[in-house]
């Protein structure tokens, strides 16, 4: 089996609350993990080189083509098949494998500002204990060598939020109307009318959400060696899982995450830096797609770890 939807991007712009969304959808399957990366990675031996890429992405990304098929076994004939990993809409070579395997895939890419989602996506690293900067501008500096020393695409805070190149791609590959573009902060704000929206383009019928989103929230840890256990893959975790409901098993992560993150902020310089960075980068984005992007061209919006 293969997928007939695929939620492309962009990381740390609230995929994960929109995958737990449609996951309870009856007519939706998603697969389990969320992102299996397949389509960025196939038939490659992962060897990511940064902090906590060994235990994580090099140890979970799906990249055989039968083991990937196998993750849509559980679905129902009545069910439409999808899989959410944020790593597709950034490599650009998983857009022409997904053309050349299911040429009719319906894309969903939830998007968020750009330089919100670079902060947000060091806070997750920092809370998970792996990021080695103190500060995000220390971070934003080692970038370039970062990416030149083979870390995997969530430590490319920068380059991960050029939505407007990387959608250009897609829209050279497929046509516009596979594709549904969404805003981060409308999601926030009504999820039940960006659900619909998402429902009614993947064809099955309109449903309010049902569950509390459980997404990774990002900030400095009180505890690195707590944030490590409840963010990692771990073998008590497994057996853990057998013995207590998901329903519960999400509201005691999210009391330890919320008890153990700080929020933190950056410098206001820093983000009149990125906007100007990114300026070129949204301007093609409004052309291509037509979404409404300008709040996130201001040098003055307030700067928060909000994941």
């Amino acid at each position: 089996m293969t997928p007939q939807f695929l939620i492309i991007g962009a990381a740390r712009s609230g995929t994960t609350a929109l995958y737990q969304y449609l996951v309870e959808h009856p007519r939706l399957f998603l697969t389990e993990p969320k992102e299996p990366h397949y389509y960025a990675l196939a038939g490659t031996t992962p060897s990511f080189t940064g902090p906590g890429d060994r235990q994580t992405i090099n140890r979970l990304a799906v990249t055989d083509p039968e083991a990937y098929r196998a993750l849509y076994r559980g679905a129902r004939p009545d069910q439409v098949r999808g899989e959410a990993s944020v790593s597709t809409m950034y490599y650009p070579e998983a857009i022409e494998r997904i053309r050349a395997d299911v040429p009719d895939a319906r894309l969903v890419c939830m998007l968020r500002d750009p330089v919100d989602r670079a902060f947000s996506a060091y806070g997750f690293m920092r809370t998970r204990g792996f990021e080695p900067c103190d500060t995000f501008e220390e971070a934003l500096a080692d970038e370039a060598r970062r990416i030149e020393a083979g870390w995997h695409h969530i430590w490319h805070y920068t380059a991960m939020g050029r939505y407007g190149e990387q959608l250009a791609h897609v829209l050279e590959v497929f046509p516009r109307e596979q594709l549904l573009v969404l805003r981060h902060e409308d999601m926030s704000a009504d999820p039940d009318a960006v659900l619909a929206r998402v429902h009614e383009f993947l064809g099955v019928p309109v449903l309010p959400h049902t569950v509390d989103p459980d997404p990774h929230r990002s900030g400095e840890p009180r505890s690195t060696l707590l944030s490590r256990l409840v963010s990692t893959p771990h073998p008590a975790k497994r057996f853990v899982a057998r013995l207590v409901p998901k329903a519960l098993r999400r509201r005691l992560r999210r009391e330890i995450v919320r008890r153990n993150v700080v929020r933190t902020s950056y410098r206001p310089e820093t983000r009149r830096q990125l906007v100007e960075t990114f300026r070129p980068d949204l301007d093609l984005l409004e052309r291509g797609t037509g979404l409404d992007v300008s709040a996130w061209r201001s040098p003055e919006r307030a700067a928060t770890g909000r994941s």
